[in-house]
């Protein structure tokens, strides 16, 4: 990919509108609606799409509320959306797991989906800080890597780093949490 079309791809990114709870759909949505709204979102960050199958699967293992009479409220909706986003990087079963951390505590559906949303926004600014090779050239420094290279690099090395801690911080919180319990 040429400098240009990067630099211009990031800059696309960086004008990403991801919804915040009071901007989700206020009507219930049938299962094709959400389908197709969740989808415009990952279509501008070239992620998978999702499908009716697998919105029932996480309605199955528990990870979005059933819909009533077939149809999803902004609840399910922030669900299947934050899903959508996580499933790239983590299993359904580490997803299951990572939104159910602090869930013996009452939970604010509201709170948690724009502080996601936010933080996901915020993520996507600090790329931009992050991973600029288009401003650092691509000559090999020392003859050896590109800078691109290197920013690939570290940032998949973040990635996983990222991945690992969520991994120990998600097993801490299961094991007080059942800590918590057998002492009741």
């Amino acid at each position: 990919m040429n400098n240009e079309l990067l630099k211009r791809d990031l800059n696309q990114l960086q004008l990403l509108q991801l919804p915040r709870w009071t901007d989700l759909p206020g009507l219930n949505l049938y299962m094709d609606q959400v389908v197709s709204y969740i989808n415009q979102y990952l279509e501008v960050l070239d992620l998978d799409e999702i499908t009716a199958a697998m919105i029932n699967n996480y309605v199955k293992k528990g990870l979005v509320v059933a819909p009533d009479k077939k149809r999803y409220a902004k609840q399910q909706i922030s669900q299947v959306l934050i899903i959508a986003l996580l499933k790239t990087n983590f299993s359904i079963e580490e997803i299951g797991r990572l939104l159910s951390v602090g869930t013996a505590t009452d939970r604010n559906e509201k709170q948690l989906y724009d502080y996601f949303i936010l933080t996901f926004l915020d993520a996507i600014h600090q790329l931009d800080e992050e991973y600029s090779p288009f401003e650092q050239g691509t000559k090999p420094a020392n003859g050896l890597v590109t800078e691109t290279q290197k920013t690939l690099l570290k940032l998949a090395c973040q990635s996983v780093v990222y991945k690992i801690a969520i991994r120990i911080t998600v097993k801490k919180d299961q094991t007080t949490t059942l800590k918590s319990a057998d002492k009741k």
